[in-house]
């Protein structure tokens, strides 16, 4: 095996382990369109190398208060989360507190409690799912998040703020827009190109030494 191909080989077993966290708004104002996340959810799911040492996901549901479902550590199998997601039931409620849901998932996901391995380097994820603008403010914690090293991808339906939703995100133009949520999987290919490009930059070159 040649030097180049080692490197190559280290940083894909990098890029292989990622937490993700999918959070998404469940308030009275999106109860039309929850399923449609749901199911966007669960093909994202799909996509990703679920097992202990490699892809973790956590999902967390907001209105006026968040709601974990189940965090990074809770499942270790592809076939329990998305039996999970497939019980999942759209939890109401008002005004849309998404900055609030931010600074949760900072507290209480991306801990190493809740099986968060940001401290052994593995990428964080998290992918905001938002039909509406928040009613408090979003750009304190998103920069709180962002401090801590997760990146951040927002997907906005037509109501949603979409430089709320920029201004949230990892950067600008990894924020996207559909006009409703049933249009998701038009959007999906290029979400995952942009969490791909951002792997990528974030993954330093290896060298190795015989």
């Amino acid at each position: 095996m040649t030097l180049c191909s080692i490197s190559i080989s280290i940083a894909e077993q990098k890029r292989a382990r990622r937490d993700v966290v999918f959070l998404l708004d469940g308030s009275d104002g999106n109860r039309r369109s929850f399923l449609a996340m749901r199911d966007f959810v669960e093909r994202m799911v799909e996509r990703l190398n679920v097992s202990e040492n490699r892809d973790r996901v956590s999902v967390v549901q907001y209105s006026r208060d968040p709601q974990a479902h189940f965090y990074l550590n809770t499942y270790s199998k592809k076939e329990d989360i998305l039996e999970s997601l497939r019980g999942l039931r759209h939890k109401g409620g008002r005004p849309l507190n998404t900055g609030a849901a931010l600074q949760y998932v900072r507290d209480n996901i991306f801990t190493a409690s809740s099986g968060s391995r940001r401290v052994e380097g593995v990428p964080q994820l998290l992918i905001l799912l938002s039909g509406g603008r928040s009613f408090d403010n979003a750009d304190t914690p998103a920069s709180s998040l962002k401090e801590l090293g997760v990146l951040i991808f927002g997907i906005g339906s037509r109501n949603s703020d979409s430089r709320e939703l920029q201004r949230i995100s990892h950067e600008p133009n990894y924020a996207l827009s559909v006009s409703d949520f049933a249009e998701l999987p038009s959007v999906q290919q290029q979400l995952f190109t942009n969490i791909n490009a951002v792997l990528v930059e974030r993954t330093p070159i290896t060298t190795t030494v015989i």
